[in-house]
């Protein structure tokens, strides 16, 4: 297995299923680990990367050199060079979770159904709100009347957690429009749903991504969820060994 990945850190330790693995080379910025017989022996195998070093803040890592601005989407709203967005969603059987992280701070208010977070074009965070789109009658009347109350161009993110198909209503599915969404969940049972767009956005201007049987991530400048970095990883190559290549 072949493994390249970015600092700060120098080295890197890798387990298969909870057991370390054997560094056969390491170089800078890469790694090639040897997977003996018997170590990857799960129907579905896990994979651990362990980056040794000390960490660089994470805004020194997410800020680029020029000073950009970060596009939300295809809307018209932008966030500063300095601030970055990561949102992830999940399902209830796929890992029940909703965060959006802003700077690195997880800012969701946690809770099944649509979890929002209206941001300001600085950067700053305006408010964090949950709704149950799932199992409370009034969650969607709720949804919809918290959207219609921001300015124009006021960034909303949102991240499903659990469920949050089974209370939503035409209403609250027109409400996310207004915002850039274009995926309505009505009759998606415990799908993963993450976004960022802007009101007053056409629909299918916000950063999207939804799913049933996985969760679903949206970023918006560096893809990063903590204050820390201590590495990321740029490619994972696995590889049979030439002596068993023509082996089943």
């Amino acid at each position: 297995m072949r493994l390249e990945w970015v600092g700060p850190a120098e080295t890197v330790e890798v387990t298969v299923n909870g057991r370390q693995a054997a560094l056969e080379s390491m170089a800078s910025g890469r790694a090639e680990v040897v997977l003996t017989p018997g170590l990857a022996d799960q129907p579905v195998d896990h994979v651990g990367l362990h980056f040794v070093g000390a960490p660089q803040p994470a805004g020194a890592v997410a800020t680029p050199p020029n000073g950009v601005q970060w596009s939300i989407g295809k809307t018209v709203a932008t966030l500063p060079a300095a601030c970055w967005l990561v949102v992830q969603s999940a399902g209830e059987e796929v890992g029940d979770f909703a965060h959006i992280y802003v700077n690195g701070q997880d800012v969701a208010a946690g809770g099944r159904g649509y979890n929002l977070t209206a941001i300001a074009n600085d950067g700053r965070v305006l408010d964090s709100v949950v709704f149950d789109t799932s199992g409370d009658d009034a969650a969607a009347a709720a949804l919809t009347s918290w959207l219609a109350q921001w300015p124009e161009g006021t960034i909303i993110a949102g991240a499903v957690n659990d469920e949050a198909s089974l209370k939503l209503d035409e209403a609250a599915v027109k409400a996310l429009q207004t915002v850039g969404v274009m995926q309505d969940l009505r009759g998606r049972l415990r799908w993963s749903h993450a976004f960022v767009g802007a009101v007053g956005a056409p629909v299918g201007a916000a950063v999207e991504a939804s799913a049933l049987l996985q969760p679903a991530s949206v970023t918006v400048g560096a893809p990063i969820d903590g204050a820390k970095v201590y590495g990321g990883v740029r490619a994972v190559t696995i590889q049979r060994n030439a002596d068993e290549a023509g082996k089943d």
